[in-house]
């Protein structure tokens, strides 16, 4: 790892990116570290406020501070679709493990499961399961993580299919170790470059969703704060007050942009068929 590192400060757009993601994540872990208010809290002097040195966002459409609300916004973002995608992480890898290990009906069955997934758009599926059971935080991660299990499913699979017929797991049959133990012991360990990838891109799509969903009125209900939400209950005052939408907007933006920049570093330094 420590290479790795090595690798990724040589160029200084990935020490930006880098940069951004810890302060994303220290906002994450203490949001009221960053936020000078309760992000629930009505101002009626903060009324749709311009920007200003005590409110850097300025004031929402119910006098609460935009900047304070698009902290906890961040927070709760990211805590859904880091979530979702560890979620989607746990199940894909398992059952793209089993796919490739094991092959023939077993692979069939979990490929066709997984194709029938990609018919649907994600956004559109995420919303049949949102409108299906309600869209609080846990049914959000459910939603999303279920949409993202087919991308690490397809992707373990195909590694799996690469390394089952390699020599160390050959030596493994050989000394008679079960499936279930090659599969955890030696096949997985030397697939965990490709799922740190895959973790890394993916998260940045699944926040995307989120915003996706809160912008349509199904993430988490008012008012808790989520970035999408934020920008959806702000549309109606994007020409008098467009300060209420373009700051959650452009932190949507960066952190997508951000992850997707590590995402490329990381499947530099990480992925061998593109080290080559």
């Amino acid at each position: 790892m420590l290479n790795v590192f090595r690798r990724l400060i040589n160029n200084p757009i990935y020490i930006v990116s880098m940069a951004i993601i810890i302060v994303i994540i220290m906002v994450t872990l203490l949001p009221g570290l960053f936020a000078p208010y309760d992000p629930y809290k009505m101002n009626m002097d903060s009324f749709m406020s311009k920007p200003t040195w005590s409110h850097l966002f300025g004031g929402d459409q119910f006098g609460r501070d935009v900047f304070s609300r698009s902290i906890y916004g961040v927070q709760k973002s990211v805590i859904i679709a880091s979530s979702a995608i560890a979620l989607s992480a746990i199940i894909g890898t398992l059952l793209g493990l089993l796919s490739g290990y094991i092959g023939g009906w077993t692979n069939l069955i979990i490929m066709r499961i997984m194709d029938s997934f990609f018919a649907f758009p994600s956004l559109i599926l995420a919303l049949f399961i949102i409108a299906l059971f309600g869209s609080s935080m846990a049914n959000l991660i459910f939603a999303i993580g279920l949409v993202y299990v087919p991308i690490f499913a397809r992707t373990v699979r195909g590694a799996t299919l690469s390394l089952k017929d390699s020599l160390y797991v050959k030596a493994s049959k050989a000394l008679g170790k079960k499936g279930i133990s090659i599969m955890l012991t030696d096949i997985l360990p030397n697939i965990s470059s490709i799922l740190i990838v895959t973790f890394t891109t993916n998260v940045s799509t699944a926040l995307l969703t989120e915003a996706s969903l809160g912008f349509l009125g199904l993430g988490l209900p008012p008012p808790e704060p989520t970035l999408g939400g934020m920008v959806g209950q702000g549309t109606s005052y994007l020409l008098s007050a467009p300060w209420i939408v373009l700051f959650p907007g452009l932190m949507i933006a960066i952190i997508v942009l951000s992850l997707n920049i590590l995402g490329d570093g990381l499947r530099d330094v990480l992925d061998p068929r593109i080290s080559r």
